[in-house]
């Protein structure tokens, strides 16, 4: 491996045997992929390029997507409110017309 300090920076350059080497700690692993980048120190973004140069065909593991969230439609309110959005830790949108 080589490593230059040029301009401060620290980088390691690896073969693709290294990243295979990497890649398969990696799934092999129970870290997510922030995690394992900052323990390794790869850019995730040099792991992207890699994970997707050797596995052409499998998505880049990313963190859980979000949640859906089901949207209900409430009856016309009483409280004069036009619009009121109620997220799952209690906080409240209201909008008035």
């Amino acid at each position: 491996m080589q490593s230059s300090s040029s301009n401060g920076n620290r980088y390691v350059r690896r073969s693709a045997a290294e990243w295979r080497d990497l890649l398969q700690r990696f799934s092999r692993g129970g870290q997510s992929r922030a995690a394992f980048c900052a323990s390794e120190g790869v850019a995730p973004s040099t792991f992207d390029l890699w994970y997707r140069k050797l596995h052409p065909t499998k998505p880049t593991p990313r963190k859980k997507p979000s949640e859906f969230v089901e949207l209900i439609p409430s009856p016309a309110p009483v409280s004069g409110w036009s619009i009121e959005i109620e997220l799952p830790d209690g906080t409240v949108a209201r909008l008035r017309s």
